[in-house]
């Protein structure tokens, strides 16, 4: 797998949340050791671009994020399969994972 398609935490991926379903945006968060191992499933969080009410468990993507846009919902957090992965989208930026972090420790009670 070369560097561009390369299961990295932070980048966002297409994926079909049903067969018949347009892919949608998802971001990995599971650590790179676990996203290159032989183990295959990654943990992952939804982005929409659907407005949404401010919640600590909502992170807005910004303008470093770009052209990715909308916000992730980290409350949405599941494992998908590596395989059904369709198409890398891009990166967010460190400042956006760092958002992230702090949303997640939200949704796993972590404070």
């Amino acid at each position: 797998m070369n560097t561009a398609n390369e299961l990295l935490r932070g980048s966002v991926w297409s994926f079909r949340y049903l067969e018949d379903d347009e892919p949608k945006p998802i971001v990995i968060v599971s650590n790179d050791g676990r996203n290159r191992s032989r183990f295959q499933w990654v943990h992952v969080v939804r982005i929409t671009t659907r407005p949404k009410r401010a919640l600590p468990t909502i992170v807005e993507l910004s303008d470093r994020d770009a052209p990715l846009t909308g916000r992730a919902m980290t409350d949405e957090l599941e494992l998908v399969h590596k395989d059904d992965l369709e198409a890398r989208r891009g990166m967010l930026s460190p400042p956006t994972m760092d958002a992230i972090d702090v949303a997640l420790r939200h949704v796993l009670a972590l404070h």
